[in-house]
């Protein structure tokens, strides 16, 4: 190709402090006469190209991601090689369950572990789990704290414990109410103890077991109009559990609402429902109440089943999303 240099092209490359040989190759995607036109070849004044060496830029890696609609922790984890316990611990996350789009998380940053606990075990004993109970509590029962047990017993998810499944405990750390067994019940023959709660207990009230049901089923997977322990939608858990203590209700969130009694937010108690509109108008969501949940530090609280991808677990009622899509509370009809 031939280039024609004008006295206006020629000022230019005077202006910019540039060859005309440079302006040529500017233009020309091949260079001067048909040569390619490298990143490495800079034009002399003279016109011959010096190489020299082309600085290397590497996009630096990303140290916060904002969430996005249908993220999970675990799924945003695996896209930056970490793991969902690194970015919780990073973040504090007290429920690594829930997050809002929006929120942004940080991706790199050290974890200062405190020092381990030493348990040491002079005898093995064991507790078989009931219904409402919960590692915390369990844990104070028999002056332990819930971190030991759920390392004692390789528990990945605290907040999942399963009517019957039995624990260890540490050694030392059963109180002698606890140790007497009831009746019928016998220790094993390999030396290691049954503990089990002293036979006599008061009875639930009905709330109490609304609640302790609920508490059974942490950890189901969120299935859309799923009503079993297979998978639940959240008026699906909310009518199978109602059902196992004798309650009738409607099937989808409006329809329940539209069967409990209608209460102030002030007057909820646990085993009442707490609906909000997500996403729909209206009575789209609905959830138990618990009232408080110590262990995640939360003063008000509600089970639900929340999204596709989540499963069954607790929600902190004093989150600014629930806060701003609360729509009412309604106390079951009995």
């Amino acid at each position: 190709m031939h280039i024609r240099w004008t006295g206006a092209v020629a000022g230019i490359a005077v202006a910019s402090a540039l060859s005309l040989t440079g302006l040529a190759q500017a233009a020309s995607p091949t260079g001067v006469h048909g040569a390619a036109v490298h990143d490495s070849q800079t034009p002399s004044a003279s016109g011959v190209s010096s190489s020299t060496a082309s600085p290397t830029f590497e996009a630096a890696p990303a140290t916060t991601y904002r969430v996005q609609p249908g993220n999970t922790l675990g799924g945003i984890a695996a896209r930056f090689h970490t793991t969902w316990e690194h970015l919780a611990a990073i973040n504090h996350l007290a429920n690594p369950n829930l997050l809002l789009v929006g929120q942004v998380l940080r991706l790199t940053g050290t974890v200062t572990k405190p020092a381990a606990p030493t348990v040491v075990q002079s005898a093995v004993h064991t507790y078989r789990v009931q219904p409402g109970n919960t590692l915390s509590g369990i844990a104070s029962r028999f002056h332990t704290t819930w971190p030991v047990l759920a390392r004692l017993n390789h528990l990945s998810n605290p907040n999942i414990l399963r009517v019957g499944q039995v624990l260890t405990l540490p050694g030392g750390s059963v109180s002698a109410s606890a140790n007497k067994p009831v009746s019928g019940s016998t220790g094993s023959g390999n030396g290691s103890a049954s503990v089990s709660l002293p036979a006599a207990s008061a009875p639930q009230s009905l709330d109490q077991a609304i609640v302790s049901t609920a508490f059974k089923y942490l950890g189901v997977p969120y299935v859309w109009g799923g009503e079993s322990p297979r998978g639940f939608d959240c008026s699906g858990l909310v009518q199978y559990v109602l059902a196992q203590n004798g309650i009738s209700i409607g099937r989808t969130s409006w329809q329940q609402w539209n069967d409990v009694n209608h209460i102030a937010k002030s007057q909820l108690v646990p085993g009442d429902l707490v609906f909000f509109d997500t996403y729909s108008t209206g009575a789209s969501h609905v959830g138990i109440y618990i009232g408080s949940y110590p262990k995640l530090g939360y003063s008000r609280a509600f089970i639900d089943a929340p999204a596709p991808g989540q499963s069954v677990m607790v929600q902190n009622f004093n989150n600014e999303y629930w806060v701003s899509h609360y729509y009412g509370a309604g106390a079951v009809r009995r």
